[in-house]
């Protein structure tokens, strides 16, 4: 698998598990949409979705990037970079 379809596939994914967790609808979540405006996430949900990609991923999300996540993109970027160490 090419970089580029890895990081397609994590972003698949990313978008998967929060449309999972979420009510919002799966075409409503894009790499651009905002955690707090759009996607309605408050700091009780932030630990359970972090928990839900730990999961998914296999990973343990570093929680100095979690704190500063404002975007999908954010996200995106924090497991692909989990998943590349």
């Amino acid at each position: 698998m090419s970089m580029q379809n890895a990081g397609m596939d994590i972003e698949f994914q990313v978008i998967k598990v929060l449309s999972d967790y979420f009510s919002v609808g799966r075409p409503k979540i894009q790499r651009g949409s905002r955690l707090v405006e759009d996607l309605y996430v408050d700091s009780m949900s932030l630990v359970e979705l972090v928990m839900a990609l730990n999961e998914a991923f296999e990973t343990e999300l570093p929680a100095a990037e979690v704190a500063n996540w404002r975007t999908v993109a954010d996200i995106i970027n924090v497991v692909q970079g989990s998943r590349s160490a």
